[in-house]
C-alpha cells in the first residue's frame, strides 16, 4: 500500500507543470548558488596566496632580550627628559622671582675700595645719578687723593641698616683708613631692577666725617753761610791803607 502511494505521488509530481512564478524563483536560486560558488572560489584563492606569501617571507619574531633592553633605554631617556624639563622650569621660575640684594652691591663696593679699583666702582656700583655727578676721572682722582691724605681703606664693618630693602636702603659702616676709623653711611636705591649707590657719604671724603685733615710738613730752609775774613787779607789791606 505504501509503495503504491509513493508511486502515485511521484507520478503526480512528474505530471505537474511548474508555474511562471516557480520558474522565476528557481532561476533566482540558481544564480545565487553560482555567486556563492564564485565567492567561495575567490576566498580559497586569497587564502592560497596568503599561505604562499607567508611561506616565502616568514615573519621575524622579535628578539625578547633586545626588546627588553630597548624598553629600558626608552624608559630611562623619557625619565631624564622629564627631569630636565622640570629642573629647567624650576630654575627659570627661581630666576624670575629672584630679587636683587643691596648687600651684594655694598660688599662689592668695599672690596673694590680696599683694592683701589675705583674705575670699577664708578662703572658698576654707583647709580646713574652719581655717575653724572662724578665722571670717572674725577671720581678716581678724589679717591686716590683720599688714599694719599688719609691712607687707603683697610676695613669696613657694618654697624647698622635702614630702609625697606626693596627700593631704598641705607648702610652704616665703621671704616678704617690708616690710623683713623670713622663712620660712613651709604644710601642706595634701585634703578631698572639693580641697586646703585646714590650717596657715598664720607667714603672718599673723610674730612666730612670729622677726620682731621693732615697738615703738610714744612721743609726747613737752608741758613745763609758767611764767608770768614782772612786775617792775612786784613793785614794787607791795613798795609795798603798805611
Amino acid at each position: 500500500m505504501r509503495d503504491r502511494a509513493r508511486q502515485r505521488a511521484m507520478a503526480e509530481a512528474k505530471s505537474h507543470r511548474a508555474s511562471p512564478e516557480e520558474l522565476r524563483e528557481a532561476s533566482k536560486r540558481l544564480k545565487e548558488g553560482e555567486e556563492r560558488e564564485r565567492r567561495y572560489a575567490r576566498l580559497l584563492r586569497i587564502r592560497s596566496l596568503r599561505d604562499e606569501f607567508q611561506s616565502e617571507r616568514p615573519l621575524e619574531e622579535p628578539n625578547a632580550p633586545r626588546s627588553l633592553l630597548l624598553a629600558i633605554v626608552m624608559t630611562i631617556a623619557s625619565f631624564l627628559l622629564c627631569a630636565g624639563c622640570a629642573g629647567g622650569a624650576f630654575f627659570a621660575l627661581q630666576l624670575a622671582n629672584q630679587k636683587p640684594d643691596p648687600t651684594v652691591t655694598t660688599a662689592n663696593f668695599w672690596d673694590n675700595m680696599e683694592h683701589q679699583q675705583y674705575a670699577e666702582i664708578h662703572n658698576s656700583e654707583l647709580s646713574p645719578t652719581l655717575r653724572v655727578r662724578y665722571d670717572e676721572s674725577t671720581f678716581v682722582s678724589q679717591a686716590n687723593q683720599a688714599d694719599t691724605d688719609y691712607g687707603k681703606v683697610t676695613s669696613a664693618v657694618a654697624t647698622g641698616r635702614a630702609g625697606d630693602m626693596t627700593k631704598t636702603a641705607q648702610f652704616t659702616y665703621a671704616v678704617t683708613r690708616g690710623n683713623h676709623t670713622y663712620t660712613v653711611t651709604l644710601a642706595l636705591s634701585t634703578h631698572s631692577g639693580t641697586w646703585g649707590i646714590d650717596d657715598l657719604g664720607a667714603a672718599i671724603d673723610p674730612a666730612s666725617a670729622g677726620v682731621p685733615t693732615p697738615t703738610p710738613t714744612a721743609t726747613p730752609l737752608e741758613s745763609p753761610t758767611t764767608t770768614p775774613t782772612s786775617p792775612t787779607g786784613d793785614i794787607g789791606m791795613r798795609r795798603n791803607v798805611a
